[in-house]
Parts: C-alpha cells; sequence; structure tokens
C-alpha cells in the first residue's frame, strides 16, 4: 500500500486536497469515485517515509476520551474540541482541528478520521465506522480500546524478543572495534620489530583493521546510504513491500513468528470487527487493508471473492494454505451453530496464546544461539592474536 497526495472536484466543482492510502492509481480511483470525487492530479507522498506513527498510548487514550463523552451525552464537536485541547502535541492538534471542521460540514467522524491514514489506521476507522452503521459507538470505542491495549502488548513482546540480541550484538561489535582498531595494530608492530612473520590469521585481522581505520567513515557513509536507497526504493516501488514480506517470511525462526503474528492480527482484528455487527465481506475488506502486504494479504482478497460468489467462510479458508484446521473447524462450527461471533473470539484468544508461546520459544532459542556464535567469533579472534604473539613472547625468553 502507498500513500498518494491527491487533487480532486467534487460535483459542484469544489477542489479537495488531500492524501490517501491505495496499492495502485486504479484504487486510488475507485476510493474517490466512492466520495463522489473525480482525480485532476496525484504524486506519491514520500512525507510519510518520514514520519513517526503516533504511539498506541495516544490512540487509546482519544478512544477512553470519546467513549466517556459519548456515555455522557455530549456532542460530538465538543467533544473533539476538548479533546483538542487536553494534547500536547500540536500535530495532533491541527489533526484534530481539521475533523472537528469536516464533521461540523457534514462528515462522519469515520470519514474525518479517514483524511489522516498515516495517523489512524484502517482498523481505528473501520471499527468507528460499524459503529455508526450500527448505532453503537459506545461499544465500538471499548473494542477498539481492546484492540490498541492487544496491539501494544504484541509491541512489548516483540521488543522483548529482539532487545536482548541487539544489546549483545551491539556490545560483541564494541570490543570487535576496540580489538581490531587499538590492540592489534600494537600487537602486529611488535612481532614485527621482534622478527616474527606475521601468521596468515593476523594479516587477514589487520587487512579489515586497515579498512576501518583508513576507509571506516566511508564505508560507514556508504552503508548507510544503500540501506537508505534499498528502504526508499522498497517504499516507493508497487511491488516493493510484497518483495521484502516475501524475504522476511523465509527467515528461519523469524518467518515462522512473523506469519504467526500475521495470523494472530488476523483473527484478532476480524474477530473484533465481526462482532461489532458488520458482516463479513466489510469485516474482511477491514482486515485486509490492516495486514497490507504478503500471503496473507492476497489470501483474505481470495477470501472475499470466494464469499461474494456464494461461499461459507469455512469453504472460502479451506481453499487456501494458510489457515490452520483448527481455525476451519472452529468456523465451521460457529455457522452449523449460529454462534460465529464466539468462535471467532475463542479462535482470537487462542491465537493470543500461540503467539506469547512462541515469543517465549524465540527469545529461549535465540539468547543461546547469540552467545554461541559470539563466542565462537571471539574464540576464533583471540586466538589468532594472542596464540601468535604468545609464541613470539616464548621465542624472546629463550
Amino acid at each position: 500500500m502507498t500513500f498518494y497526495r491527491y487533487k480532486a472536484f467534487d460535483e459542484g466543482g469544489v477542489i479537495h486536497k488531500g492524501i490517501i492510502e491505495a496499492s495502485s492509481l486504479e484504487t486510488l480511483r475507485d476510493s474517490l469515485c466512492a466520495q463522489n470525487l473525480s482525480l485532476v492530479s496525484h504524486s506519491r507522498d514520500l512525507s510519510s517515509f518520514f514520519k513517526r506513527k503516533p504511539r498506541t498510548k495516544v490512540l487509546m487514550d482519544i478512544c477512553l476520551h470519546l467513549e466517556q463523552f459519548e456515555n455522557a451525552g455530549i456532542p460530538l464537536i465538543e467533544s473533539l474540541e476538548e479533546l483538542q485541547n487536553t494534547q500536547s502535541s500540536q500535530k495532533l492538534k491541527s489533526i484534530l482541528e481539521e475533523v472537528k471542521t469536516n464533521v461540523k460540514g457534514g462528515d462522519l467522524l469515520s470519514q474525518a478520521f479517514s483524511n489522516h491514514p498515516q495517523f489512524f489506521d484502517a482498523v481505528f476507522i473501520g471499527m468507528i465506522a460499524a459503529g455508526e452503521k450500527t448505532g453503537n459507538l459506545t461499544l465500538s470505542y471499548q473494542q477498539l480500546s481492546q484492540y490498541l491495549k492487544w496491539l501494544d502488548e504484541i509491541q512489548a513482546q516483540t521488543l522483548k524478543a529482539f532487545r536482548y540480541p541487539l544489546i549483545i550484538i551491539a556490545v560483541f561489535i564494541a570490543m570487535l572495534f576496540i580489538l581490531l582498531v587499538v590492540l592489534l595494530p600494537e600487537i602486529a608492530k611488535f612481532m614485527e620489530m621482534s622478527s616474527t612473520p606475521l601468521p596468515w590469521s593476523i594479516k587477514i585481522l589487520l587487512t579489515f583493521s586497515h579498512l576501518i581505520t583508513n576507509h571506516g567513515f566511508f564505508l560507514s557513509l556508504l552503508l548507510l546510504s544503500l540501506s537508505f536507497s534499498l528502504a526508499v526504493f522498497l517504499h516507493i516501488h508497487p511491488k516493493g513491500s510484497r518483495w521484502k514480506s516475501y524475504f522476511l517470511d523465509h527467515i528461519p525462526v523469524l518467518g515462522h513468528l512473523r506469519k504467526t503474528l500475521d495470523l494472530t492480527r488476523f483473527s484478532h482484528i476480524f474477530a473484533l470487527v465481526y462482532s461489532s455487527g458488520i458482516n463479513i465481506l466489510h469485516a474482511l475488506e477491514t482486515t485486509r487493508n490492516t495486514i497490507k502486504t504478503g500471503h496473507l494479504h492476497e489470501a483474505i482478497k481470495l477470501l472475499e471473492t470466494d464469499i461474494r460468489e456464494g461461499l461459507s467462510l469455512s469453504i472460502a479458508l479451506q481453499k487456501t494454505s494458510l489457515f490452520p484446521s483448527f481455525m476451519i473447524r472452529m468456523i465451521q462450527i460457529g455457522e452449523k451453530t449460529s454462534s460465529l461471533e464466539t468462535s471467532l473470539l475463542y479462535i482470537k484468544d487462542s491465537f493470543d496464546t500461540a503467539l506469547k508461546r512462541r515469543v517465549d520459544h524465540f527469545i529461549g532459542l535465540i539468547e543461546p544461539s547469540m552467545f554461541v556464535f559470539v563466542g565462537l567469533i571471539l574464540a576464533w579472534t583471540v586466538s589468532s592474536i594472542f596464540l601468535p604473539l604468545y609464541e613470539t613472547l616464548s621465542t624472546l625468553d629463550n
């Protein structure tokens, strides 16, 4: 999915500008047509690449505020004004000002939020739209808060999984840098002064030491430039996100964890959106817009097509190879007993438990693996330097 900056006009000839997320130019045109707008010009919006997405805690606070004011029967405009006044971020204040203006102009709250896709994602907008359709916004705010709380826990688990390995790698790189740049050149000079031929291992390490010492800045700049260029290319290319997703899915252990996370996100979003009272197709569409790339995104498209053709959800799931058998069985039971919502919520809880176990297993596996890898590299480096030094010192003593 790509952010497009567009200019369009409505039936009255009024020009509208904004940013919208779409997978292609055709999707962009369809989205604008649904709003009775005709596209005039468009361009890819690269600002989303540099902007940080809002913290989950900020969105949770917004949901809590809107829910409390809705329960109290306070008008939406007044609720948005109060919400705007309590914000410390000028960026969020300006966004809420635009949302308030659009609502005053006759837009629904979900439509006003949809003008800011970089801040409010498809689930946030879809859940509020569902509440507007069913007339129960309070329930939508509660379910959205539940989803955001789950998302915050997932982000914390992900940080927990990668924090320790990143610390180990950082310490390892620092130790290796000191060893190669500071200690190794002095040891090599000492061995040359004692007329001791340098072994091949020290010659290899000296080559790396000279590269770091003489060309370290240039190599770092080159590496950063290539990384940045690759990130921008994958961001703006229509198939870039698909290529990145394919690569990440095929990384050992990490790829399997990522697939489990995608299935958990699918079950969580789909269950909450469906339980809010909207139909299966709309729930699948909201879920697909959240899972923007990868095999699961394409599988959800196929599910939507099959259901439009009259197939049940369980049969449509069976036609794909991405969904586990227990999920299909539970949905079959829900369809037969007219309790699909209960089955979906059970599946969501089961995936949540499975994901936590996967993360714990990943942490338990990666920690000893990192120790072994770092230990082997350090052992080879130290033996390559200090064993020849010890032999040199032994020769001098004799």
